[in-house]
Protein backbone atom coordinates (compact mmCIF):
# COMPACT_ATOMS: atom_id res chain seq x y z
CA UNK A 1 0.00 0.00 0.00
CA UNK A 2 1.11 3.35 -0.96
CA UNK A 3 1.89 6.03 1.74
CA UNK A 4 -0.25 8.65 2.87
CA UNK A 5 -1.07 10.61 -0.25
CA UNK A 6 -1.06 14.01 -0.07
CA UNK A 7 -2.03 14.08 -4.34
CA UNK A 8 -4.44 12.29 -5.33
CA UNK A 9 -6.21 11.99 -9.28
CA UNK A 10 -9.55 10.76 -9.36
CA UNK A 11 -10.64 10.19 -12.82
CA UNK A 12 -14.46 9.27 -13.74
CA UNK A 13 -17.53 11.35 -11.30
CA UNK A 14 -20.24 8.84 -10.60
CA UNK A 15 -21.60 8.67 -7.53
CA UNK A 16 -18.18 6.39 -6.23
CA UNK A 17 -15.48 8.79 -7.63
CA UNK A 18 -17.38 11.92 -6.88
CA UNK A 19 -17.64 10.52 -3.34
CA UNK A 20 -14.15 9.51 -2.76
CA UNK A 21 -12.80 12.92 -4.47
CA UNK A 22 -14.93 14.74 -1.69
CA UNK A 23 -14.07 13.11 0.83
CA UNK A 24 -10.53 13.41 0.21
CA UNK A 25 -10.83 17.07 -0.01
CA UNK A 26 -12.58 17.59 3.03
CA UNK A 27 -9.14 15.56 4.08
CA UNK A 28 -7.15 17.87 3.61
CA UNK A 29 -5.74 15.92 0.43
CA UNK A 30 -5.10 17.76 -3.29
CA UNK A 31 -7.48 16.74 -5.05
CA UNK A 32 -7.56 16.95 -9.26
CA UNK A 33 -10.74 15.64 -10.06
CA UNK A 34 -11.55 14.57 -14.15
CA UNK A 35 -14.48 13.82 -15.77
CA UNK A 36 -15.92 14.00 -19.26
CA UNK A 37 -19.25 15.48 -17.76
CA UNK A 38 -19.04 18.82 -18.12
CA UNK A 39 -21.94 19.37 -15.57
CA UNK A 40 -20.41 17.02 -12.65
CA UNK A 41 -16.92 18.99 -13.13
CA UNK A 42 -18.81 22.55 -11.98
CA UNK A 43 -20.68 20.48 -9.27
CA UNK A 44 -17.75 19.58 -7.99
CA UNK A 45 -14.66 22.50 -8.71
CA UNK A 46 -15.56 24.58 -5.68
CA UNK A 47 -14.90 21.71 -3.32
CA UNK A 48 -11.47 20.08 -4.57
CA UNK A 49 -8.34 21.46 -5.42
CA UNK A 50 -8.84 21.32 -9.46
CA UNK A 51 -11.27 19.80 -11.47
CA UNK A 52 -10.51 19.11 -15.29
CA UNK A 53 -13.55 18.01 -18.48
CA UNK A 54 -11.24 15.14 -19.94
CA UNK A 55 -11.76 12.00 -21.60
CA UNK A 56 -9.31 9.33 -20.02
CA UNK A 57 -9.55 6.91 -22.50
CA UNK A 58 -7.40 9.38 -25.17
CA UNK A 59 -3.51 8.79 -24.19
CA UNK A 60 -3.00 12.58 -24.94
CA UNK A 61 -5.54 13.81 -22.71
CA UNK A 62 -3.73 11.82 -20.12
CA UNK A 63 -0.32 13.10 -20.85
CA UNK A 64 -1.43 16.52 -20.29
CA UNK A 65 -2.85 15.58 -16.61
CA UNK A 66 0.99 14.28 -15.54
CA UNK A 67 -0.62 11.12 -14.10
CA UNK A 68 3.29 10.50 -12.70
CA UNK A 69 3.20 12.94 -10.46
CA UNK A 70 0.39 11.73 -8.40
CA UNK A 71 0.51 9.48 -4.99
CA UNK A 72 -2.81 7.72 -6.28
CA UNK A 73 -4.50 7.75 -9.33
CA UNK A 74 -8.55 6.54 -8.32
CA UNK A 75 -10.74 5.71 -11.26
CA UNK A 76 -14.46 5.66 -10.49
CA UNK A 77 -15.06 4.56 -14.45
CA UNK A 78 -18.65 2.46 -14.31
CA UNK A 79 -20.65 2.95 -17.80
CA UNK A 80 -17.52 0.91 -19.85
CA UNK A 81 -15.19 -2.08 -18.73
CA UNK A 82 -13.81 -1.49 -21.80
CA UNK A 83 -12.45 2.03 -21.35
CA UNK A 84 -11.62 1.50 -18.15
CA UNK A 85 -8.92 -1.17 -19.11
CA UNK A 86 -7.60 1.11 -21.83
CA UNK A 87 -7.82 3.77 -19.13
CA UNK A 88 -5.32 1.77 -16.80
CA UNK A 89 -2.98 0.52 -19.67
CA UNK A 90 -2.21 3.79 -20.57
CA UNK A 91 -1.59 4.97 -17.26
CA UNK A 92 0.61 2.01 -16.44
CA UNK A 93 2.59 3.49 -19.44
CA UNK A 94 2.76 6.83 -18.34
CA UNK A 95 4.07 6.17 -14.77
CA UNK A 96 1.19 6.44 -12.74
CA UNK A 97 2.78 5.34 -9.24
CA UNK A 98 -0.42 4.12 -7.59
CA UNK A 99 -3.41 2.80 -9.24
CA UNK A 100 -7.05 2.03 -7.80
CA UNK A 101 -9.99 1.09 -9.49
CA UNK A 102 -13.61 -0.61 -8.94
CA UNK A 103 -14.51 -3.42 -10.74
CA UNK A 104 -18.22 -4.49 -10.33
CA UNK A 105 -17.53 -8.72 -10.30
CA UNK A 106 -14.97 -10.72 -9.19
CA UNK A 107 -13.52 -11.98 -12.98
CA UNK A 108 -13.18 -8.18 -13.41
CA UNK A 109 -11.23 -7.88 -10.57
CA UNK A 110 -8.72 -10.28 -11.27
CA UNK A 111 -8.57 -8.54 -14.98
CA UNK A 112 -7.49 -5.22 -13.63
CA UNK A 113 -4.86 -6.74 -11.48
CA UNK A 114 -3.02 -8.46 -14.08
CA UNK A 115 -2.92 -5.06 -16.60
CA UNK A 116 -1.71 -3.02 -13.88
CA UNK A 117 -4.04 -1.87 -11.09
CA UNK A 118 -2.49 -1.88 -7.84
CA UNK A 119 -5.89 -2.26 -6.18
CA UNK A 120 -9.32 -3.15 -6.86
CA UNK A 121 -12.84 -3.19 -4.91
CA UNK A 122 -15.97 -4.13 -5.22
CA UNK A 123 -17.85 -1.36 -3.51
CA UNK A 124 -20.91 -3.08 -3.53
CA UNK A 125 -20.01 -6.46 -2.24
CA UNK A 126 -18.18 -4.91 0.53
CA UNK A 127 -21.31 -2.54 1.16
CA UNK A 128 -22.88 -6.01 1.21
CA UNK A 129 -20.82 -7.15 3.76
CA UNK A 130 -20.94 -4.45 6.02
CA UNK A 131 -24.84 -4.50 6.25
CA UNK A 132 -25.18 -7.94 6.84
CA UNK A 133 -22.09 -7.52 9.47
CA UNK A 134 -24.33 -4.96 10.93
CA UNK A 135 -27.25 -6.57 11.06
CA UNK A 136 -25.94 -9.98 12.31
CA UNK A 137 -23.68 -8.13 15.25
CA UNK A 138 -26.04 -4.93 16.21
CA UNK A 139 -23.36 -4.42 19.01
CA UNK A 140 -20.60 -3.94 16.48
CA UNK A 141 -21.27 -0.12 15.60
CA UNK A 142 -17.66 0.26 13.72
CA UNK A 143 -15.00 -1.82 12.71
CA UNK A 144 -11.09 -1.17 11.18
CA UNK A 145 -9.59 -4.74 10.15
CA UNK A 146 -5.71 -4.23 10.73
CA UNK A 147 -2.73 -6.14 9.10
CA UNK A 148 -3.08 -10.04 10.15
CA UNK A 149 -6.25 -10.88 12.23
CA UNK A 150 -5.86 -7.89 14.32
CA UNK A 151 -8.94 -5.30 14.67
CA UNK A 152 -9.72 -2.16 15.88
CA UNK A 153 -13.22 -1.76 16.79
CA UNK A 154 -16.06 0.72 18.29
CA UNK A 155 -18.74 -1.24 20.16
CA UNK A 156 -21.51 -0.97 22.51
CA UNK A 157 -21.25 -2.31 25.83
CA UNK A 158 -23.08 -5.67 25.56
CA UNK A 159 -25.90 -5.60 29.14
CA UNK A 160 -23.76 -8.66 30.08
CA UNK A 161 -21.53 -6.08 30.97
CA UNK A 162 -23.55 -3.63 32.57
CA UNK A 163 -22.49 -2.77 36.44
CA UNK A 164 -19.32 -4.28 35.93
CA UNK A 165 -16.01 -2.77 35.33
CA UNK A 166 -12.80 -3.49 33.04
CA UNK A 167 -11.35 -5.03 36.04
CA UNK A 168 -13.80 -7.68 36.80
CA UNK A 169 -14.97 -8.43 33.22
CA UNK A 170 -10.79 -8.66 32.82
CA UNK A 171 -11.07 -8.29 28.68
CA UNK A 172 -6.91 -8.60 28.08
CA UNK A 173 -6.66 -12.32 29.94
CA UNK A 174 -9.60 -13.62 29.39
CA UNK A 175 -10.26 -12.67 25.70
CA UNK A 176 -6.99 -10.83 24.56
CA UNK A 177 -8.68 -7.31 24.01
CA UNK A 178 -7.19 -4.17 25.34
CA UNK A 179 -10.19 -1.40 25.80
CA UNK A 180 -8.76 1.98 25.09
CA UNK A 181 -11.55 4.45 25.41
CA UNK A 182 -14.70 5.01 26.85
CA UNK A 183 -17.52 6.58 25.30
CA UNK A 184 -19.96 7.89 27.59
CA UNK A 185 -22.68 10.35 26.96
CA UNK A 186 -20.87 11.19 23.46
CA UNK A 187 -17.60 11.72 25.22
CA UNK A 188 -14.72 9.70 24.81
CA UNK A 189 -12.01 9.64 27.23
CA UNK A 190 -9.24 7.40 27.55
CA UNK A 191 -9.31 4.46 30.01
CA UNK A 192 -7.16 4.73 32.62
CA UNK A 193 -9.19 3.73 35.67
CA UNK A 194 -10.31 -0.56 35.16
CA UNK A 195 -12.33 -0.09 38.34
CA UNK A 196 -14.97 2.16 36.26
CA UNK A 197 -18.59 0.45 36.35
CA UNK A 198 -19.80 0.09 33.29
CA UNK A 199 -23.65 1.24 32.38
CA UNK A 200 -25.98 0.73 29.87
CA UNK A 201 -25.68 3.04 26.43
CA UNK A 202 -21.77 3.29 27.52
CA UNK A 203 -19.32 2.42 23.95
CA UNK A 204 -15.86 1.14 23.71
CA UNK A 205 -13.22 1.19 21.31
CA UNK A 206 -11.15 -1.95 21.82
CA UNK A 207 -8.50 -3.59 19.99
CA UNK A 208 -8.17 -7.02 19.43
CA UNK A 209 -8.23 -10.46 17.26
CA UNK A 210 -11.30 -9.84 15.18
CA UNK A 211 -12.89 -13.08 15.75
CA UNK A 212 -12.30 -12.47 19.54
CA UNK A 213 -14.37 -8.72 19.52
CA UNK A 214 -16.88 -10.65 17.43
CA UNK A 215 -17.45 -13.52 19.35
CA UNK A 216 -17.51 -11.00 23.32
CA UNK A 217 -19.44 -8.14 21.14
CA UNK A 218 -21.93 -9.67 19.15
CA UNK A 219 -24.17 -11.07 22.03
Amino acid sequence: MFEKSRDVLVIGLGIFGFEVAVGLAREGINVLAVDKNTKIINQIKDIVTDALVADATNEEALKELSVDKYDAVILGMSSSFESLILCITYLKKLGAKYIIAKASTTIQKEILIKIGADKVILPEKEIALKLAEKIARPNIIDFFELSGDAAVATVKVPSKFFDKSLMEIDLRKKYNITAIILIRDGNARLIRDASVKLIENDELVVAGEEDNIKKVFSD
